[in-house]
């Protein structure tokens, strides 16, 4: 597979095969066998797990557009539950997709779901996919996740750790570089500069250190560091009335303190159509923003609109670098 600016290749994992992952990417290769992506998606998974699944959910199965990595023994795997060998396979899936982008065989890849107990239980000791990328490309602690939807966009100083390892592990270098990358990738991509809103960790930011003192000693710093680099920043903003219809006019993008402050609004607003962005990466990474489902996994019964719509954000975002690259 050759990129070319005007339809670049872009990789595609399975996911966690026990999920919604392997669907999801029948929908997509559906799209791809009419011809009308303007981009040519390479599933990396496993062929005999996907002809499974084709057959379990009645969605055809668009053979030409996977590479079967043959790395799992797709008989034995059981729809739904937590399964090491899955987990193994599926990180097998994102290294692969990440040493295509750094060869340049791809232009961007796109990560369908995985389960973080299946992917420890298989071998890989990450919290994610975000920093198991990260990890892959050596640029670990450089990352930092963004979601984005035309409704609401959202990144994170602490990520996926305990409320409790998030208040503790909170650090004003982490909210100055979630802010600072986030305004960078939205500016860019809508070509004016962002505007970022900055979440406080407290009730009522903290009352003036009543309610503690994270807002007075981490974020309000931060907040001059970010405005210091020319960033437009306002905070530390009172989490429960942060994400009003009013309020939301305001920002581009939030920087929240936690995973959960600022995944729960966003998929509140943009679920069906939210993609999951690694910024700070030297390649392009999407996913849709949501989980395996397993309670529904093989039933045929996921929407593909987020999963769509990374694919094709990754896609945009290719085109752009290539277009950067010719200029």
């Amino acid at each position: 597979m050759r990129n070319s600016p005007s339809k670049p290749s872009v990789a595609v994992t399975l996911g966690d095969p026990a999920g919604v992952g392997p669907e999801l990417c029948l929908r997509l290769l559906q799209e791809a066998d009419r011809g009308i992506l303007p981009y040519r998606p390479v599933v990396l998974g496993d062929l005999g797990l996907l002809e499974r699944v084709s057959k379990a959910t009645r969605i055809p199965l668009a053979e030409r557009h996977v590479r079967d990595l043959r790395n799992l023994n797709s008989a034995r795997v059981e729809p739904g539950k937590i399964q090491a060998e899955c987990g193994r396979a599926a990180g097998e899936f994102i290294r692969a997709a990440v040493e295509g982008c750094r060869s340049g065989e791809f232009a961007a890849m796109v990560t369908a779901p995985i389960h973080k107990e299946s992917l420890h239980q298989g071998g890989f000791d990450y919290p994610g996919h975000t920093e198991m990328i990260a990890d892959l490309l050596g640029v670990r602690g450089r990352e930092a996740m963004l979601l984005t939807s035309e409704k609401i966009s959202v990144t994170f100083a602490t990520l996926h750790v305990s409320i409790a390892e998030a208040a503790k592990s909170l650090r004003q270098v982490e909210i100055v570089r979630a802010g600072r990358l986030a305004a960078e990738w939205l500016g860019r991509l809508r070509g004016r500069p962002a505007r970022v809103g900055v979440l406080a960790l407290n009730p009522h930011a903290g009352e003036g250190g009543l309610m503690g003192n994270e807002e007075l000693s981490r974020i309000r710093p931060a907040l001059e560091e970010l405005r210091s680099k020319g960033i437009h920043a306002e905070g530390p903003l009172v989490p429960d009335a942060a994400f009003t219809e009013h309020a939301r006019a305001r920002f581009d993008v939030y920087v929240a303190m936690y995973h959960d402050q600022g995944s729960i609004p966003f998929k509140m607003l943009a679920f069906e159509e939210g993609v999951n962005v690694t910024m700070g990466l030297p390649i392009h990474r999407t996913s849709p923003d949501h989980g395996t489902a397993f309670d529904i996994a093989w039933k045929g019964i996921a929407s593909p609109s987020s999963f769509f719509a990374a694919a094709n954000l990754a896609a945009r975002l290719a085109r752009g670098a290539a277009g950067q690259e010719q200029g």
